[in-house]
């Protein structure tokens, strides 16, 4: 009898740490778990489409934006899992993970971001996205310290894009999917994006960026401003790797023009595969990686958890400065958050409209075109996957 269970994982130091428990997970269950997949989440997705018709993994990362497009390849899990499995989770992290009726993962977490400023350089964070440049361009000391960091490529770019054009007042995905963003929200967007790269005002190399690197210029120190994920926290306040461990303070975003303040924001989960659902071991493996157990340790790294006794738990040992933090991701999860619709395509509208916005940010594509190129072909992809019945709405 094979006592193996095959996964495939995310990678990064925001996700890595929860890994550290399999050590123990196999040998209580006396199975091996053997990882055969381990990478960023655009190289993850485009490796489970590569083997999408012989998927040979019992257990896959996903998060709630992707699993429409896996669909096909992920089990339901709502027939083997009991009541009292749920019961601790939050009703809004289930729904978010469910499609079509169907529960597609467990939740890991809620992800959204805050801004992460400096108390050193400012006392207080910027209202508004204007206000905000206006200090980037104040504090901005390049090369030793940019006035902020961000993401400057794939679904880093992509998400900052969604949350301005939103707070911008236009929208991206309308009802119908039909993109509403050839107006002055939509430029607004891209015009701030492009302001921050003209006017040096975030690190050229940041073109090629992915999260670890905009976290890490703000660690170090080479940045004043910053827009960041939850398990990052921790690493910011240990002062062995950290040059802003006493000196930095997180707040909801700023507002658009259209004074709303949006973050774009998701839940990681994990799913069985349909070979890992006829797999007792990969059932168990499922719950123990969103156990209370391993919720609770991630949260004290800083991560959102989604089960209640977790977040009761950890807001009970919280300093004052933790407590204003977790009340600030509360505001925002019930207030502030920007959740994509879902459908099967995507990511392929993530991996092609990121693109065009990079080109627009360097001054490659005029914005107007930029914003036409980017409507149009949101539309064709969807109304071709709608043509095809594949469009999960």
């Amino acid at each position: 009898m094979d006592r193996s269970i095959h996964i495939a994982l995310v990678a990064g130091p925001m996700y890595e740490p929860l890994y550290e428990h399999l050590q123990t997970f196999a040998p209580e269950q006396n199975v091996e778990v053997k990882v055969g997949f381990l990478g960023d989440h655009p190289s993850l997705n485009a490796h489970l489409a590569s083997v999408a018709s012989d998927v040979p993994y019992d257990l896959v990362s996903t998060h709630t934006k992707y699993a429409p497009s896996q669909a096909h390849i992920l089990a339901p899990l709502q027939s083997l899992l009991a009541a009292d499995d749920l019961r601790d989770f939050l009703p809004s992290s289930l729904a978010l993970a469910t499609v079509d009726g169907n529960l597609l993962g467990l939740p890991r977490n809620i992800d959204v971001r805050l801004l992460h400023f400096r108390t050193d350089l400012m006392a207080t964070p910027p209202e508004t996205w204007d206000q905000l440049l206006e200090i980037a361009r104040k504090l901005n000391r390049p090369p030793d310290c940019y006035g902020f960091a961000l993401t400057g490529r794939d679904s880093g770019l992509f998400g900052t894009f969604f949350e301005l054009v939103e707070m911008g007042g236009a929208h991206l995905f309308p009802p119908g999917l039909k993109p509403d963003i050839c107006n002055e929200g939509g430029r607004w967007a891209l015009r701030f994006l492009r302001t921050l790269y003209a006017e040096s005002l975030v690190a050229p190399e940041s073109v090629s960026w992915h999260f670890d690197e905009v976290h890490a210029s703000f660690r170090d120190g080479r940045s004043a401003l910053v827009c960041d994920w939850p398990a990052y926290y921790r690493s910011y306040l240990d002062p062995a790797t950290s040059q802003v461990a006493d000196r930095f303070a997180v707040a909801p975003y700023p507002t658009g023009p259209q004074g709303v303040s949006l973050t774009y924001g998701g839940s990681h989960t994990f799913g069985l595969t349909r070979k890992g659902a006829e797999s007792r071991e990969a059932l168990e493996l499922l719950r123990f990686l969103t156990s209370a157990q391993c919720q609770t340790g991630e949260a004290r790294r800083g991560s959102v958890p989604v089960r209640f006794s977790v977040m009761q738990r950890i807001q009970e040992g919280a300093t004052l400065v933790e407590q204003a933090r977790w009340r600030a991701l509360e505001d925002v999860i019930a207030n502030r958050v920007l959740i994509p619709p879902k459908f099967s395509a995507y990511p392929e509208v993530e991996e092609v409209l990121w693109r065009t916005v990079q080109g627009a940010m360097l001054g490659r594509i005029e914005i107007d075109s930029a914003l036409e190129s980017m409507s149009q072909r949101v539309e064709d992809i969807t109304c071709r996957d709608r043509d095809k019945g594949s469009l999960v709405c």
